[in-house]
């Protein structure tokens, strides 16, 4: 049976991503590195416009909600981009995903949202990835997971 995943209410952030003067961030740590850590930001980019994610953990309950933070810049401004979430189950995309079930989710700068994973997903070693895109570039941020087995 093909994993599937229930999509809950997301929050858009007001936050701004770079306050006015502050200097550009470090690049963040690559999601798929070793070294990226749940519950710690890590991201990537593709010309000027760089995505980050904050993922809470690898192993997400199931039934529960599983929080996502997710934030994206365009020349070292908040971006105007659009979001979507795809599931890889090795290299195949299993599943797509809008946020908030809209195919035409829209954020500026940064939005908060909360995945739910059903019990046919359970012990699936999955890949999240979380599609940003604007201006013509778009970054993939890919996250590790297998629900249910913590």
């Amino acid at each position: 049976m093909a994993p599937s995943v229930l999509l809950l209410s997301a929050a858009i952030a007001a936050a701004s991503l770079v306050a006015p003067g502050a200097a550009a961030a470090a690049q963040p740590v690559s999601c798929m590195s070793k070294t990226a850590l749940a519950g710690q930001r890590c991201g990537a980019a593709s010309g000027p416009l760089v995505a980050t994610m904050v993922p809470s953990t690898h192993h997400p309950k199931i039934n529960a909600n599983w929080p996502l933070e997710v934030s994206a810049t365009l020349k070292g401004k908040p971006a105007h981009a659009s979001a979507q979430y795809e599931f890889l189950l090795g290299y195949t995309v299993v599943s797509t995903q809008y946020v908030r079930g809209n195919k035409h989710f829209m954020f500026l700068g940064q939005f908060s949202d909360k995945l739910v994973f059903p019990p046919d997903s359970k012990g699936e070693p999955l890949t999240l990835q979380v599609v940003v895109a604007d201006a013509g570039h778009t970054v993939k941020l890919d996250w590790a997971i297998t629900p249910g087995t913590e």
